[in-house]
């Protein structure tokens, strides 16, 4: 019963954040200078080594049969994994209003050659997929049914969430590794991965005063209230890596969707050691004229943390390998200073 909920409040939320060099050799020796010399394993490899691959997801199971060429990006934050990887789709799914190519700054400089087509609208258009030709589609990321998965894979093989996650509830790491695997590149990608998770340790290594205490991530509806993000949303996931804890009273609501409504009446639900609020939508004034909000002991210590601008929200909630080290650069520095 509570999948047609989620997806119809999931895209309702969304609506709102809309506001996520294959060198061909013949395996021949070569000679140079009299000697004779292998190819590397990368340049002597056929772009088809370890094709056909078979991918399981909550629908059934992808069979890739060749390396991709043309990657649609259907999911709201894999485009990162990708262009990551070196690969630049020809489509990609906008997640957040602001970034009117499809991306974030971080991930702009990678971008070669022409820019992806941009799905500006949360719904699946299977006819202008169709239209791109594509021979992969990446959509862990997303609300999807048995129905458009069985529409998408009419069209191209598909990657969507493991069967074990919900909608928007894959981790991170759980993501860029099926998408570098369908890419056939996960070596690669755990790499970068491993990057990552050595900065976050870096930071909460550096930061001690965050070690246990409690925090809430929300996004305010002006005078009706907040989403409150849950245990299973990336940006909370960020901030327990980074030693943290989440709200004994947000993990005693719904934890089977990554979001929650709060209404404004039970605002003293948001209040822990640190509240994160992200506001785009300039509902700041709003909210602190509410003396409900104002009495909570949080805000009392000045422990509320706004983030106000869209690229650091932004990179915070695609939690990815390029978006990361970005968000923890802008984030952690004003967390710390309210958890101290």
């Amino acid at each position: 019963m509570r999948a047609p909920r989620r997806r119809s409040s999931a895209a309702a939320l969304l609506t709102v954040l809309f506001l996520a060099i294959t060198a061909c050799g013949s395996g021949t020796p070569t000679t140079t200078g009299g000697s004779t010399t292998s190819e590397s394993q990368s340049a002597n490899a056929s772009p088809d080594q370890g094709y056909p691959l078979e991918i399981p997801n909550a629908f059934g199971s992808t069979v890739i049969p060749a390396k991709p060429e043309r990657v649609v990006v259907a999911g709201f934050t894999e485009i990162d994994t990708a262009v990551a990887l070196g690969v630049q789709p020809v489509a990609v799914q906008r997640f957040v209003a602001a970034f009117t190519d499809g991306f974030g700054p971080w991930t702009a400089e990678r971008i070669t050659g022409d820019k992806p087509v941009v799905f500006e609208v949360n719904e699946l258009n299977f006819e202008q997929i169709a239209s791109l030709q594509p021979d992969l589609i990446l959509a862990v990321n997303r609300t999807m049914t048995d129905v458009d998965y069985e529409r998408l894979t009419a069209i191209a093989p598909t990657v969507a969430r493991p069967a074990e996650y919900g909608d928007y509830g894959v981790p991170p790491d759980v993501s860029a590794k099926l998408v570098g695997r369908a890419l056939g590149q996960e070596p690669e990608i755990t790499a970068m991965l491993d990057s990552v998770a050595q900065q976050v340790t870096a930071a909460r290594t550096a930061n001690p005063g965050l070690a246990g205490k409690t925090f809430s991530v929300v996004w305010p509806r002006g005078a009706d209230g907040w989403y409150v993000w849950t245990s299973i949303d990336n940006r909370t996931r960020l901030l327990t890596d980074l030693g943290m804890t989440l709200s004994p009273e947000v993990l005693a609501l719904d934890q089977e969707k990554f979001y929650v409504e709060v209404s404004a009446e039970q605002t003293p639900v948001i209040d822990a050691d640190v509240v994160l609020i992200l506001d785009v939508q300039n509902q700041k004034a709003v909210v602190e004229a509410d003396p409900v909000f104002r009495s909570l002991p949080a805000v009392q210590a000045g422990n509320a943390v706004w983030i106000t601008d869209i690229n650091v929200i932004g990179a915070f909630s695609y939690s990815s390998v390029l978006s990361l080290p970005y968000a923890l650069e802008q984030i952690v520095p004003p967390l710390a200073a309210a958890a101290g």
